[in-house]
């Protein structure tokens, strides 16, 4: 029944205005937000887009000032070769004083000082003439691959090149204070396990010296020591930032590296010194040195966030042993997003004021009308369903006054049904608690019942024939005994609710629909399901929502009996009666197919891991109120209930355990039948059908 209350006028706590307002605001700033949010994406991306645009040409501008200087070497070294006079017979002839040498190499680039290691080679490769450094021996430079290649081919060579300390330092005894560059770590940096650097870069240049003849008689061999060199970052710098500053620090950067460590380069520590030494992080270090890729993105570098690009620098042979890198401090940008945001903020506030404004004035416009209907629910939430809205001459606001009245009808003719469905509904719920107390009385008088007809059983069987009076006593109790199970069976049958419509479904779809029922329940966390579903199964005629209760028991069987840990394994098949090409039926499932009314016959295997079922246990494994748990834990009516489902959808089910080894679950469904053409049907009566006779003849 239902429970009348005192209804009390609700009052307002807050003007109605001021929530038209406050409504009218949030609106307005719910507005204002996605428009500074869509807003600030498109500049983010458009932002990001153009600078990684303009970080890709800064980096290939780099590399071509780099491979510049690196031409600009070897044309120093062409134009010497061109100046020299060595030829005589084939002979290099030295030149008494070597400060000629260096005069000739200096004239031949107007602006540029001579090459860091210059020396002459003969035609076998040892050197004839150190100019960088006089005592300069041929053991000194034996097996570099540039000058042998050189002599080799006949034609110039180019390129970077890692040397030992030791042989930059015979070569250039006066290079002794660049070369030393200790490695400086920092948290974000790669681990590099090095304290100085062992070896050194070079940009190196090898131009072939011939007679009059065109022989090759020896080469001119010189080298730029990058180590501690700032003329090249410093040139790159120029060329592409210019001397463009923001907030005092330089926005551009270049820097050369030596595998991961800085050893030239513009960037500044917090003292004011240049960066040498300091070693790049570890995501740039994989990506660049190890997979020689190139890296553009977002980077800490010494004490600041770039956009920075880094490129590859590779040895003759293709291995990487360097970067080239440049950058643009990234805050020019934030602080451009930022100006941004603050214009968009703006923008949102003047639209919230305007917002208000409006909001003020046409929330006075409505305010009365809005308390007549106030007044107008106060009315109908007493009960009084005859109530009317007069109307009032207020422009555009008629129909409410229209639709509040057909309103209140509707309400008064939805009261009077619902009385009539509440009447229904309390019937249906009586039958609902008597099937419920039937359940449970049944379940409870069963085994009672079972253990009086067990012993009257016994006893019958301990009296002997002579005693008629006492054998037909309690062979009236076992009758009396058995009708009452029939009642019991009766009330679960009362209980069991009806099934639904025979209907043609998918049984994959089933299981996988009850499967999603139970997966995440609890019981289910340490359990490994795994599915083996076949495709294009045939469909098959069933109750769903039966089939449904089928899997649950199956599954919930199957992983109370795993204890929370284990594997539930799921696996679909097509059987077929007909022996043609490939398709075919087993031996083993010959049998249990035949008994089936249907040619096609769909297989669910369901297997657990748990500890299986004593084999003395499998001829009742399908007995009503048959229970292999602990008491309390079951009421033994899960697989006799699914094995009455199967059954009534022309089913087969099946169960194979052994202790230890889990427990296996089979149900054959007859599937909607193929329509074969007449000789294969004929080839399935002479073959298939008759191995079928057979096998239902043995089991008649």
């Amino acid at each position: 029944m239902f429970s009348r209350r005192a209804i009390r006028r609700p009052r307002f706590n807050m003007n109605l205005q001021s929530l038209l307002i406050v409504g009218f605001l949030t609106a307005a700033c719910l507005t204002g937000l996605v428009a500074t949010a869509v807003g600030m994406h498109l500049i983010n991306k458009n932002t990001i887009g153009e600078v990684h645009r303009t970080i890709e040409h800064n980096i290939n501008a780099a590399s071509l000032i780099y491979e510049h200087d690196l031409d600009r070497l070897l044309f120093q070294l062409r134009m010497a070769a061109l100046r020299l006079q060595l030829c005589n017979g084939g002979q290099i002839l030295l030149l008494e004083n070597p400060c000629e040498v260096q005069q000739i190499i200096g004239e031949s680039d107007t602006g540029h000082a001579p090459p860091d290691m210059l020396f002459i080679v003969d035609r076998e490769g040892r050197v004839t003439q150190g100019i960088s450094n006089p005592e300069l021996t041929a053991g000194d430079v034996t097996g570099d691959p540039l000058v042998q290649r050189c002599l080799e081919t006949g034609l110039h060579q180019s390129a970077t090149i890692l040397m030992p300390v030791e042989q930059v330092l015979s070569e250039n005894p006066l290079l002794a204070d660049r070369v030393d560059i200790p490695v400086i770590e920092t948290p974000q940096s790669a681990p590099l396990q090095k304290e100085r650097l062992t070896e050194s870069l070079v940009a190196r240049a090898v131009v072939p010296l011939k007679d009059r003849d065109g022989n090759i008689v020896g080469a001119v061999v010189g080298g730029i020591l990058l180590n501690n060199d700032f003329q090249i970052v410093d040139r790159i710098v120029r060329a592409i930032y210019g001397n463009e500053q923001y907030r005092g620090l330089e926005v551009g950067f270049a820097t050369i590296f030596q595998g991961g460590v800085r050893i030239s380069t513009n960037v500044t520590t917090k003292e004011g010194s240049r960066a040498v030494g300091t070693t790049v992080s570890e995501e740039v270090y994989r990506t660049v040195i190890e997979k020689g890729e190139a890296w553009i993105g977002r980077a800490f570098v010494v004490n600041d966030w770039y956009i920075s690009a880094y490129l590859p620098i590779r040895s003759p042979a293709g291995d990487v042993i360097g970067m080239l890198y440049t950058g643009v401090l990234e805050a020019t940008y934030t602080d451009m997003k930022r100006s941004s945001m603050f214009i968009f903020l703006t923008v949102t506030f003047l639209g919230v004021v305007g917002a208000f404004i409006v909001s003020w004035r046409f929330g006075r416009t409505i305010i009365e009308r809005v308390r007549i209907l106030k007044d107008a629910t106060d009315a109908i939430a007493s009960g009084n369903l005859d109530y009317k809205v007069r109307h009032k001459a207020l422009s555009g606001l008629d129909m409410l006054d229209d639709a509040f009245n057909n309103m209140t009808k509707s309400l008064k003719d939805r009261d009077e049904r619902l009385k009539k469905v509440f009447q229904q509904l309390t019937k249906s719920e009586r039958l609902a608690a008597l099937g419920q107390i039937a359940a449970g009385v049944a379940h409870e008088i069963n085994n009672p019942l079972g253990g009086i007809v067990l012993y009257s059983n016994l006893v019958l069987e301990d009296l002997p024939e002579e005693n008629a009076n006492q054998r037909q006593n309690v062979e009236k109790i076992i009758y009396q005994a058995n009708r009452c199970k029939a009642i019991v069976q009766n009330l679960l049958d009362f209980s069991r609710s009806p099934s639904g419509e025979m209907i043609p479904m998918q049984i994959n779809r089933v299981i996988l629909t009850s499967l999603g029922l139970v997966k995440d329940q609890s019981m289910f966390l340490g359990i490994n399901v795994e599915t083996n579903l076949a495709e294009d199964l045939p469909d098959v005629m069933g109750d769903q929502s039966r089939l449904e209760q089928v899997f649950l028991n199956i599954f919930v069987n199957a992983v109370d009996a795993m204890q929370g840990k284990g594997t539930l394994k799921i696996k679909t098949k097509l059987l077929q009666r007909y022996h043609h090409g490939d398709r075919s039926v087993d031996d083993m499932e010959t049998e249990k197919v035949c008994l089936l009314t249907s040619t096609n016959t769909v297989k669910i295997t369901i297997t657990d891991t748990g500890p299986g079922i004593d084999e003395s246990y499998l001829p009742h494994i399908f007995e009503p109120f048959f229970s292999t748990k602990d008491p309390g834990r079951g009421t033994g009516l899960g697989l006799s209930i699914t094995y009455s489902i199967i059954k009534k959808h022309d089913g087969f089910i099946d169960v194979e355990s052994s202790p230890g080894e889990g427990t296996a679950i089979t149900i054959y469904l007859p599937a909607r039948d193929v329509i074969f053409p007449r000789a294969l049907q004929q080839q399935g009566i002479e073959n298939g059908d008759n191995n079928c006779a057979g096998v239902i003849q043995r089991n008649n």
